[in-house]
Formats: structure tokens, C-alpha cells, sequence
């Protein structure tokens, strides 16, 4: 009765979050139905015959929609938290917009994205066939604490999984190691040319069994070799960045774990687009405009890697740096992007800064030897945005925040670029 409950009560709050437009309900309609039924994701999530979570820092969305799309071009229906609500609450409201009235759901797979401190509950109430790792950065601190203690408690709660329970880990990342220990079956993916390579080291030598090699890429595209049991598969994306070959060559390898992999599933990959903000191109007034999320120093740096090389004099940089609890409050990782390579470049472009913590980034910025006088300071995004595009001559690079990312969504669609993203 209590699982009914929630659910009428899930769906109707979604049904009236979509319909007076107060966003995508993908977040109160599982917080409101978990309050009546705390068993809720035990009870709707036992149905599914094959589930898989992927964690960690880094690429969580993007792993978790690259694998949702293999198994859908391979012609099995799947279930994600497609929108990247990875709280308990963001779960369980994927399961109300998807589950009958009576509580029964269809698909065969489901792949949650899940939330690094979130993993030790959510996963022993989901009991997956798979983990997937994909790395441990430090990420806002005053949420998860060190490095080291993320791994920790990691490393408790899988024990407690069953021994069946596949473990899929990063192994480039050093940190990740204590899983080898465990009795389950542990397999590891690497991409030794490049990608994130975790802050630790691994202490020694291992045999890796899914890699990623021979990695070419741009601003709109990449491409690389997947390798794996003596086989070599070429794959290509139409999303750029050396570290979204990290994500991939991990979604290929969990995808052969639960349900074999063929060339031609590997290929599909290319029919993927990755979820909005996490690298975007938007056309606003002809103007060509890239959005790319950044989050902690790792990936940020990351990011600057796959921006920096195209990035012309005629170009304009905004950066949006929020401190909101999705962000989190510690914005002291801004001290640890390598800002200053835009000085070793020496590009005389515009930056615009924006957030909640505009002069924060704005600061940074000048220690990184940024002239000031090319340094623009507007917290109000939506403003700071007019302004910015405003320089037809070049493309729009813009580098934001969670929050700041979802500001940005809603000033895009404000302006008739985009639909919703729930809606795309």
C-alpha cells in the first residue's frame, strides 16, 4: 500500500511540475515518495533483471549515457537517470515516471548514474550486477572529504555486496587499488595515452583487460581504437575531448561484462550526443558557441586541454564559477586549474567571469597572469552572456558549474536556442 502511495503521489507531482512548467521533475517526485515509502527503490528496482551503477568523480552522465545507448542500439530497453539527478531522490523519481500506476516496469537494464557519497546507501538497496569506478578526484571537500576517505567508505560498502557483484574500476587511478583485494570479480579499463589518470599512481604493473588506444580528437569529435581480449574494434564519437575516450572505453568494457559487445555495437556509439552542458555546441545569432562543465581541478583541466588549442585571439571565454551545495561551497579548487596556460598562450581574447563567485575566478585569474584589463566581471549570468555574445567575429567558449550550467540551460531556452533539456 505504501509503495502505491508513493507512486500516486510521485507521479502527480510530476504530472504538475511538468505542467506549470517548475522544471523537470526529475528530483521531488522521488524525495516526497521515498517519505512514504523508504523501501521504495528496493521495491520497484527488484523487478529489473540486470542493473549496473557507475560512480566516481569524473564522466559520470557520459559513461552512464554512452552504456544506456549500446544497449539500446543492441535492441534491449534500458532505464537511466538520464537527466543526471544522481541522489537517492533522483532514482527514485526515474523509477515513478517510468513504472505503471501498479508499480511494474518493463525495461531489462537499468544503469544508474550515482552520486559518490549517495553509492553507499543507494547501491545496497539496488544490489547491481555490475559497479563500474571510473575515478576519485578531490571534489568538493565539504561534502565528501578527502580522497582517501571517499575510497574508504567505498571499499566498506562493497563488501557488503554478494561476492557475485562485478566490479568495473579505473586502472590508471592509484587510489582505486584496494578493490583488487576484494573477492569479487575485478576488471579494470585504462587509457595509457591520456585521459584522467587519478592522483595516485597505480604501485605496480597490472594486466588490464579493456583499453583504449590510438586517440585522435577535436573540438566536435573523437575517435580511438578499442582494445580487449585480443580484439581491436575502431570506435568514433561526436563529442570532443581526450577524456570522454576515459568514459567510453569504460561504457564499451561494462557493456561487454553484462551483455557481450560486437563491432557494430561499438559503433553505435557514434549516434551518441552527450547530455546538455557536459559538451555542447549551440548556435545563438550565427554565433558558434561550446559549452563544457567543470567541476574540480581534474576535469577542468581536461577541459583546457580540449579548449585551449582552438582558442583565437578574435575568441570569447566565459567562465561561471557558482558555490551553490550542487557545486559545492569550497571553490579553492579554482586554485588548482592550470589557468595559467591562457597566460603561456598569450591570447588577447575577452574573458567574462560569472557566479555567484565571479571575483573568486576573477582573482585566479589575474595570479594566473591574466592581464586584467581582459578580465570582465558580471555575476549576472543571463547579462554576462548579452555581453559575450555580442563579439561576432570569433566562437563562444563557455566553462560553468553545475548550477551555473543549469542558469545556462534556462537562458539558452529564455532565448529560443534550445528546448528544455528534460524535453531533449
Amino acid at each position: 500500500m505504501k509503495t502505491f502511495l508513493a507512486i500516486l503521489a510521485g507521479k502527480s507531482i510530476f504530472f504538475l511540475s511538468r505542467f506549470l512548467g517548475l522544471g523537470g521533475g526529475f528530483a521531488a517526485p522521488g524525495l516526497y515518495a521515498l517519505k512514504i515509502d523508504p523501501n521504495f527503490i528496493n521495491n520497484l528496482t527488484s523487478q529489473i533483471p540486470k542493473q549496473i551503477i557507475i560512480t566516481g568523480t569524473n564522466g559520470k552522465t557520459t559513461t552512464s549515457g554512452m552504456l544506456a545507448c549500446l544497449f539500446k542500439n543492441s535492441g534491449v530497453k534500458v532505464l537511466r537517470n538520464k537527466t543526471g539527478s544522481n541522489l537517492e531522490r533522483g532514482i527514485a523519481s526515474t523509477l515513478i515516471i517510468h513504472c505503471s500506476l501498479l508499480g511494474s516496469i518493463r525495461e531489462e537494464v537499468a544503469v544508474w548514474e550515482v552520486d559518490e557519497a549517495a553509492f553507499n546507501s543507494v547501491v545496497l538497496k539496488i544490489q547491481p550486477e555490475i559497479v563500474v569506478i571510473l575515478n576519485v578526484y578531490r571534489d568538493q571537500l565539504d561534502r565528501y572529504g578527502e580522497v582517501d576517505s571517499i575510497v574508504k567508505k567505498w571499499l566498506e560498502t562493497v563488501k557488503k555486496l554478494p561476492s557475485s557483484t562485478k566490479l568495473l574500476i579505473n586502472g590508471d587511478d592509484g587510489s582505486l587499488e584496494g578493490f583488487y583485494a576484494l573477492e569479487n570479480e575485478v576488471e579494470a579499463f585504462s587509457v595509457p595515452e591520456t585521459g584522467l589518470k587519478g592522483e595516485l599512481k597505480p604501485k605496480k604493473s597490472r594486466k588490464v583487460r579493456f583499453t583504449g588506444i590510438d586517440i585522435k580528437t577535436s573540438l566536435t569529435e573523437s575517435a580511438f581504437k578499442f582494445k580487449f581480449d585480443n580484439r581491436e574494434i575502431a570506435v568514433s564519437l561526436t563529442i570532443a575531448g581526450a577524456y570522454n575516450v576515459d568514459n567510453a572505453v569504460a561504457a564499451l568494457a561494462a557493456k561487454f561484462l553484462a551483455k557481450d559487445l560486437s563491432a557494430s555495437d561499438a559503433q553505435s556509439l557514434k549516434d551518441f550526443s552527450s547530455a546538455f552542458g557536459r559538451s555542447e555546441k549551440f548556435t545563438f545569432q550565427e554565433k558558434e558557441g561550446y559549452i563544457f562543465l567543470i567541476k574540480n581541478p581534474a576535469g577542468a583541466t581536461q577541459v583546457m586541454e580540449t579548449v585551449l588549442p582552438n582558442l583565437k585571439p578574435e575568441d570569447t571565454l566565459l567562465l561561471a564559477l557558482n558555490d551553490n551545495f550542487a557545486d559545492g561551497t569550497d571553490v579553492s579548487w579554482i586554485w588548482d586549474i592550470e589557468l595559467e596556460r591562457l597566460k603561456i598562450k598569450d591570447l588577447r581574447l575577452k574573458i567574462f567571469v560569472s557566479g555567484i563567485r565571479a571575483y573568486d575566478m576573477a582573482l585566479r585569474l589575474k595570479y594566473a597572469g591574466v592581464d586584467e584589463g581582459r578580465i570582465i566581471v558580471d555575476q549576472d549570468l543571463k547579462a554576462a552572456f548579452g555581453e559575450a555574445v555580442k563579439n561576432r567575429d570569433g566562437k563562444l567558449f563557455i566553462l560553468p558549474t553545475y548550477t551555473a550550467m543549469l542558469e545556462l540551460q534556462k537562458v539558452l531556452v529564455n532565448k529560443g536556442v534550445k528546448k528544455h533539456y528534460w524535453k531533449e
